[in-house]
C-alpha cells in the first residue's frame, strides 16, 4: 500500500505508509526474536533457581522482563498494523495513546550500570529487542500523530 496525504482541507483517517514487504520483514524479525527470547529464557530457567547474589538476580529479572515487554509491545503493534492492512480495523483503533505513553516510559528506560554478570546471549537479545522496539515505537508515534490531527 502506498502513502497518501489526506487533503489539507479535509480531515481524513490516516492512510498506510508501510510497505508490505518492509512490514513483512519487521513482523518476521519480531516473531523470530520473540521465539529466540522464549527459547533463551526457557533454557536458562534453571540458572535462576541457583544461589546467586540477590542484587544480580533482581537486576537480571528486571532486564529480562524489560526485554520481553519490548518484544511483546512491538509484536502487538505489528499485529495491529497487520489488522489495519487486512481491513479489520482502522488506524484510529490501532493506536492507544495512553498505553503507548506508559509503554514508552517502561521500555525506553536504560540502566547505566554495566551488567557483567549477564550472559552475552542475553545482552545480545536485549539489544536487538530494544532496536526492534524503537523502530516500532517510532512507527506508532507517527501514526498516533497523524490520527490526532
Amino acid at each position: 500500500m502506498t502513502y497518501e496525504h489526506p487533503p489539507a482541507s479535509q480531515k481524513a483517517s490516516y492512510q498506510s505508509n508501510f510497505s508490505v514487504i518492509h512490514f513483512s520483514r519487521t513482523y518476521d524479525e519480531a516473531f523470530t526474536l520473540l521465539v529466540e527470547a522464549r527459547n533463551y529464557l526457557s533454557a536458562h530457567r534453571s540458572q535462576r533457581g541457583k544461589k546467586q547474589n540477590s542484587g544480580e538476580a533482581i537486576a537480571r529479572c528486571v532486564e529480562e522482563m524489560r526485554m520481553t515487554t519490548r518484544l511483546i509491545r512491538a509484536m502487538a503493534w505489528l499485529l495491529a498494523v497487520r489488522a489495519v492492512e487486512e481491513g479489520e480495523i482502522q488506524w484510529e483503533e490501532a493506536v492507544d495513546v495512553d498505553n503507548l505513553m506508559v509503554d514508552l516510559r517502561v521500555c525506553l528506560e536504560e540502566r547505566n550500570e554495566t551488567y557483567e554478570f549477564l550472559s552475552p546471549g542475553l545482552v545480545d537479545l536485549m539489544h536487538r529487542a530494544q532496536a526492534l522496539y524503537m523502530r516500532t515505537a517510532r512507527m506508532e508515534l507517527q501514526v498516533a500523530a497523524r490520527c490526532a490531527n
